[in-house]
């Protein structure tokens, strides 16, 4: 493949698009699925005790998305408290029904305003299909932003899906890719993308491996 027409993967390469005073690196919602290690949908109750370096919220897990074993109960979330380093800030008097995804590291959840903080009720009913069941089936699949928008996309590789929008302008809630497609593994060995089906989708009857504690809702 030719250097100058490589895709750029998400998590690895510095190419990124800005985000306020920080800079967010380009992530489908699936992207975002797969590289999380907690997602869950939630209500911020309250701001807890600052630090310097880090803000908390107080949250009421309502659904589970994805959540590893042997994770203790999460009450609280973090984000940096430094505009610059991406840190999220409440901005709305009812934050509530929110999908939070973020990193688990040494006990407590950790996410920033990178990260897919939005209305659950915003996102399409595909995304929702996506991140309730369909986007784990795709993690063995990557999701390439096709970043030289004024020439053609390079052919992906057989893991590869590329991802394009008008003018490189990528967002979660922007292209029919984003809205409502993932990027699948056939039965050929290959990724490719697939439009998610909402009408006949039968759901899995298998336990999730952990369900954290649910804390009471209380203002």
């Amino acid at each position: 493949m030719d250097p100058s027409f490589l895709l750029a993967f998400p998590l690895l390469l510095a190419l990124s698009t800005p985000c306020n005073a920080c800079t967010c690196k380009i992530q489908h919602p699936q992207t975002f699925y797969c590289m999380s290690d907690v997602i869950v949908i939630a209500d911020i109750l309250e701001q807890g005790n600052d630090t310097v370096l880090k803000r908390s919220y107080r949250i009421n897990i309502t659904e589970v998305l994805k959540f590893p074993r042997k994770v203790p109960k999460i009450n609280y979330v973090y984000t940096p408290k430094d505009w610059d380093s991406c840190g999220y800030e409440v901005r709305t008097s009812q934050p509530s029904q929110l999908p939070i995804a973020g990193e688990h590291p040494e006990g407590a959840l950790y996410f920033t305003k990178c990260h897919p903080v939005y209305f659950w009720y915003r996102l399409t009913r595909e995304q929702r299909l996506g991140f309730k069941a369909l986007y784990k089936k795709g993690c063995k699949c990557h999701v390439q932003p096709c970043l030289l928008c004024w020439r053609p996309c390079p052919q992906p590789d057989v893991k590869d899906c590329v991802w394009q929008h008008r003018a490189c302008d990528y967002h979660i809630r922007e292209g029919n890719q984003s809205l409502y497609s993932m990027c699948a593994l056939t039965r050929y060995g290959h990724c490719e993308w697939t439009r998610i089906q909402t009408h006949n989708y039968q759901p899995e009857t298998t336990a999730p491996e952990t369900i954290p504690e649910m804390l009471p809702f209380t203002l």
